[in-house]
């Protein structure tokens, strides 16, 4: 198979998989190239997505931060592990997430989990809802602060 025939079906397979999400460079890169395209070939396709800015990896970190916070929120180290995963600069993923407030995102997530675990002790109230939030990559002390603002009155005050 020619060159050009090879780059065009990179090309075609790169789109094909930019219609299902977005993707960083080097996530396209290693995708194809697992697809058993040459690195010429593969090079030579993220090149031209560039050009046609259909491949921007700061448009890629923002719109990854703003979904994540939308459907599945999480806390600024977990959200910068997943764009440092996706091969996403550490320029980029700095201003990506410079806009992220993890005291009002662990509050949010704290305050609808704990009307789902009414009824509970106090010690497993704290316990599983520190728990949910720290999974979520939130910091000790964030969590510590957002288990306070939402823990029912104690019974023995």
């Amino acid at each position: 198979m020619d060159a050009e025939t090879e780059r065009k079906r990179a090309l075609a397979r790169a789109y094909h998989l930019l219609s299902i999400r977005a993707r960083s460079a080097d996530e396209m890169f290693r995708t194809l190239r697992l697809a058993g395209f040459e690195e010429p070939v593969v090079e030579d396709a993220i090149a031209q997505l560039r050009r046609q800015n259909v491949l921007d990896d700061r448009a890629f970190a923002a719109d990854w931060v703003r979904s994540r916070l939308q459907s599945r929120p999480r806390g600024r180290r977990l959200i910068e592990h997943e764009l440092r995963e996706k091969g996403v600069s550490s320029e980029d993923m700095s201003e990506a997430t410079s806009d992220i407030d993890d005291e009002a995102t662990a509050f949010k997530l704290a305050a609808r989990r704990a009307a789902l675990m009414q009824g509970l002790d106090r010690q497993t109230f704290i316990r599983r809802l520190s728990n949910y939030l720290l999974a979520r990559g939130f910091s000790g002390e964030t969590v510590s602060r957002a288990v306070k603002r939402v823990l029912p009155p104690s019974d023995d005050s």
